[in-house]
């Protein structure tokens, strides 16, 4: 799995629907999940307002 995230001011109509005040940017999120053969399987994008927005990433690491 590859998640992109950025930061971009909001579009008009993304601001409208958001019900984000002036000047408050909006964090993208793009996820593509591949299965092991590199077939993909999942594809998501989300427009989040930032103030609104977190996320915490949990990994395992092999002994």
């Amino acid at each position: 799995m590859t998640e992109t995230i950025h930061a971009r001011m909001p579009t008009p109509d993304e601001a409208e629907m958001l019900q984000l005040p002036a000047g408050e940017p909006v964090m993208i999120l793009r996820r593509r999940t591949f299965t092991r053969e590199g077939r993909l399987v999942e594809f998501a994008r989300g427009v989040h307002a930032a103030s609104r927005f977190a996320w915490s990433y949990t990994f395992k690491i092999p002994d």
